[in-house]
């Protein structure tokens, strides 16, 4: 189903624009502001082309073999030429002529019919180009799309989060659902971009794998630090330092969150760019040609997939798949999530179904846990009407969500 043109637009410039950051008066949480980023790269919605077959004869071959029987009458005619004086054959010769070549016109001219069952097969084999229509937008940059999101599949590979990297430390998954809790507050006081808090939760959870002596008393000091951070590296206006000292209630020193910057830097090794969930779900919304409400349930259900640290290993890009896949399953009411998942989708984002379908029922329990978590802020979030009120929305209750719950508690 095509998206209309204002729902693109949306989409597409979700992030563009970051404003100023607020000083220490701060506001009550706010969205996340719009802004043009790489990861929106080819991320405009068409109309699909249905690819079609054909059988039976082709023209050519039906004007060479109309063309001989024409021939034949041009003969007839020219031997019944009164010019000629030559004698006609009798009545019963010439209706057994025609009767001797009536069965060859009928072949001849009947085209051979297309069975329905081909056309069936040829519709679902049919891979649709989603970038055929933006080929000719330099900004859409089509011609790099394919190798900039191999490289992307790459890059979560080299710098993945090991599954349960937090075992043995110092730091439980409670504390970082509750680190993660707050920065999502602080974020949206800041009115940073969404990318900006994938890639700070990202920095706070490389940094914790790799230094396990983090804990009660300087994990907040590692999450601030994460933001400022992911700001430096995503943002245009930075935060002042005295902001990043407010909302950590004066706890910790300007000194001490640029030391903690400069110690996360040096554990990562400045190797900052690690892809997020949040880039391949914009591309996977143009090719599986999803509304905007489709995108942005998507999201909120990548944001709830931040407060556990049970999937944080899962490759960013493996997830929005799953997250894409559910959002179309739960607001079309569709029951049979592997209609959804055609050939098209399998070609572009290089998953098939199967390779994420635990990973949907996990998801789907990350929706119905939300509702009586004690860390609200992400509900709160996409409760607002920029984001549609979807966590809001009755469907995310419905029938499929209890399928792939079932059971659990």
């Amino acid at each position: 189903m095509a998206v209309p043109r204002k729902a693109t637009q949306t989409i597409n410039q979700e992030n563009a624009n970051s404003r100023i950051a607020v000083k220490s008066n701060l506001n009550p949480p706010l969205e996340p502001l719009k802004r043009a980023a790489l990861g929106e790269v080819g991320n405009t919605l068409q109309e699909s082309q249905k690819a079609q077959i054909g059988l039976g004869p082709t023209k050519n071959a039906f004007k060479k073999q109309e063309g001989g029987l024409q021939s034949k009458k041009d003969a007839v005619k020219t031997l019944t030429n009164k010019d000629k004086a030559i004698p006609t054959k009798p009545t019963a010769v010439l209706k057994r002529q025609e009767s001797l070549l009536k069965p060859i016109q009928e072949k001849v001219t009947q085209p051979k019919e297309v069975p329905r069952t081909s056309t069936i097969v040829s519709k679902k084999l049919s891979i649709v180009d989603p970038d055929e229509s933006s080929r000719n937008d330099p900004q859409m940059v089509t011609e790099y799309v394919m190798d900039i999101f191999k490289y992307l599949r790459e890059m979560e590979l080299t710098l993945a989060i090991k599954e349960n990297f937090l075992e043995g430390h110092e730091t439980t998954s409670r504390m970082r659902a509750i680190l993660v809790n707050w920065l999502v507050d602080v974020h949206a006081n800041f009115k940073a971009t969404l990318d900006t808090l994938h890639i700070c939760i990202g920095i706070v959870d490389r940094y914790l794998q790799e230094n396990k002596k983090v804990g009660r008393s300087t994990l907040q000091l590692v999450g601030a630090s994460a933001m400022l951070i992911a700001c430096k590296y995503e943002e245009i206006y930075v935060p002042d330092l005295e902001d990043f000292e407010y909302v950590c209630d004066h706890t910790f020193t300007k000194r001490q969150i640029l030391q903690m910057e400069k110690e996360i830097l040096k554990r990562l090794d400045f190797n900052l760019g690690r892809p997020i969930s949040v880039q391949f779900l914009r591309r996977y919304t143009k090719v599986t040609q999803s509304r905007l409400e489709h995108h942005n349930l998507g999201k909120y259900i990548l944001e709830l997939a931040l407060l556990e640290s049970d999937v944080v290993h899962v490759r960013p890009s493996l997830l929005a798949a799953a997250a894409c896949c559910l959002s179309m399953g739960i607001l079309n009411e569709t029951m049979d999530l592997t209609k959804l998942w055609n050939p098209t989708f399998v070609q572009y984002t290089s998953y098939d179904y199967y390779d994420f379908r635990s990973l949907i029922a996990e998801l789907a329990y990350l929706l119905v846990k939300s509702e009586q978590s004690k860390f609200q802020a992400i509900r709160r979030k996409y409760a607002l009407p920029k984001f549609g009120k979807i966590s809001l929305n009755v469907k995310l209750n419905g029938p499929l969500v209890r399928k792939l719950t079932a059971g659990k508690k």
